[in-house]
């Protein structure tokens, strides 16, 4: 995958930009359940296949998804917290999150829960069937921070 000129943030809001009034214009033709049942179905499979290219590009495993949240923080839009873990985990909080910040601002955090977090689980499946994402809270949830613990089962 060629290294963006925009950060990841960047590239979020540019997205959100035609997302957001699709998905609501979806939601009032069709209700809201459904529609963000199809806006989560397309969103999941866009971030597999985001996972794959980053899988090749930085490498399958832990230290691949590493690259990736270097692309997620890139230009301060996360701060991140490296935490104990093992040869097995990655494990780091998200102190601050830019992505939250903006659709927090927008009065929006369903949809930003929707447009970035949610992807999470579905991109660590590219690197490895045997790496999972556990995660109890997000800033988007309205959290103080995200607890992020990649796991490596096997």
């Amino acid at each position: 995958m060629p290294t963006p000129t925009i950060t990841h943030l960047e590239r979020r809001k540019i997205e959100a930009g035609v997302l957001i009034p699709m998905v609501q214009a979806f939601q009032r033709a069709i209700g809201v359940e459904h529609a963000n049942e199809v806006a989560r179905e397309v969103i999941l499979r866009l971030a597999r296949k985001d996972g794959e290219a980053w899988a090749e590009q930085f490498g399958r495993g832990l230290t691949g998804i590493e690259g990736v949240f270097g692309i997620a923080a890139a230009g301060g839009s996360l701060e991140l917290e490296r935490t104990e873990g093992s040869a097995d985990e990655l494990r780091f909080d998200v102190k601050q999150c830019g992505y939250a910040d903006f659709f927090n601002a927008l009065g929006l955090p369903e949809l930003g829960y929707m447009f970035c977090c949610s992807r999470d689980s579905a991109m660590a499946e590219a690197f490895g069937g045997d790496i999972t994402l556990e995660r109890a809270h997000t800033i988007m949830e309205g959290a103080n921070s995200c607890d992020f613990r990649f796991v490596r089962r096997g």
